[in-house]
């Protein structure tokens, strides 16, 4: 029932300015208490109707401003979006007025705007409650001053001294929880940003090969599926070449697996900088990499094969002779329309020229 009637009033697109919003309308709540009390002091001849009904109207106004920046989005472009500073001046500003203008039994509308000042405990730091605090006393000390000197039968020194010390024990009272909650929002952040770096290192681990930080297979595999729906879906051609490294078994037994780990690490660099950033480079195997190239001709994938060919051989590993070239056979396929992946793939291998088969 809450969410059919709050539906229209609270954005659902942005979750944080649905928060806000939320947040708003429930301190909107406490004003309508406000002015239901201000009512009663009407009702008991403590307040006249006419300074009731401007109460009200100031009121009513701030907070359609408040509500309309919020709503509109316009609030983003304030340093603090969610205008907690703002309203808590507002707060002060219409307890002022209020403290002023009634005669007597300011204590109870006293107590309704402490629990709105109490709002500014979720989003001001201690520094910031501090000071809103500050500006709610000057605001009563000065309503007192003028009921003190234009109605002074309207004054109870005693009273409005202990109303006073009341009010002053929100500042350091305020600015302790504002402290503990902003330490709260501290560590919620903190753990969000854990949690995001956790979710990006699990997303890793499923997309990525950890030796050479390419895709791995099951990555590289789902591209080219996606590439080759979308190559038949647009009727545009899509390219595939496949890099099988030569020797490296050899380098492997011969110089031992962390040099072996190296070569293909400088040789996926090597891949990647080869092609286009919409191009897909994973490892296909142990030391087989597969290139997919959308949108990509017979010609123009010849011209990489030729590419990465070069790029390959002049990979260097300081352990190994400098003698030692890095080879590898290149097969080229263009897809036609018919095959699967799987067929695609293999017609790509068998591709490979004699002379790179070297």
């Amino acid at each position: 029932m809450t969410r059919h009637w709050l539906g229209p009033l609270v954005p659902r697109e942005d979750p944080r300015q649905g928060l806000r919003v939320r947040r708003f309308l429930l301190a909107a709540l406490v004003y309508a208490l406000a002015i239901a009390m201000l009512g009663l002091y009407v009702r008991q001849g403590l307040l006249y109707s006419h300074e009731w009904q401007f109460l009200a109207l100031i009121i009513v106004f701030f907070n359609a401003v408040i509500y309309a920046l919020l709503r509109s989005g316009r609030n983003e472009r304030f340093a603090d979006p969610s205008l907690t500073g703002i309203q808590m001046v507002l707060v002060c500003i219409v307890m002022g007025l209020t403290m002023y203008l009634i005669d007597s039994g300011r204590g109870g509308m006293l107590l309704v705007y402490l629990v709105l000042l109490m709002f500014g405990v979720l989003r001001l730091n201690p520094r910031q409650f501090t000071a809103v605090g500050g500006f709610a006393l000057v605001c009563y000390a000065s309503a007192m001053a003028a009921v003190w000197q234009q109605r002074p039968e309207a004054f109870n020194a005693q009273v409005e001294l202990l109303h006073l010390a009341a009010l002053s024990t929100l500042v350091p009272c305020g600015g302790f929880f504002a402290s503990h909650v902003s330490g709260l929002r501290k560590q919620l952040r903190e753990r969000q940003i854990e949690l995001q770096r956790a979710q990006e290192s699990v997303y890793d681990l499923t997309v990525l090969d950890s030796l050479t930080r390419l895709s791995n297979r099951s990555a590289i595999v789902n591209f080219l599926e996606q590439e080759r729906a979308r190559a038949v879906r647009l009727n545009q051609p899509l390219a595939l070449v496949i890099v099988d490294l030569i020797r490296f078994k050899q380098v492997n037994r011969e110089f031992g697996h962390p040099i072996g780990d190296e070569l293909l690490r400088q040789v996926a660099l090597q891949l990647r900088k080869s092609v286009r950033d919409i191009d897909g480079v994973g490892r296909y195997g142990g030391e087989e990499f597969l290139l997919v190239l959308p949108d990509t001709e017979q010609e123009a994938a010849m011209a990489i094969a030729k590419q990465v060919q070069v790029c390959v051989e002049r990979v260097r590993i300081p352990e190994l002779p400098a003698e030692f070239v890095i080879r590898a056979r290149i097969g080229v396929a263009l897809f036609s329309g018919e095959e699967n992946i799987w067929e695609f793939i293999e017609k790509a291998r068998s591709n490979a020229t004699p002379e790179a088969r070297g």
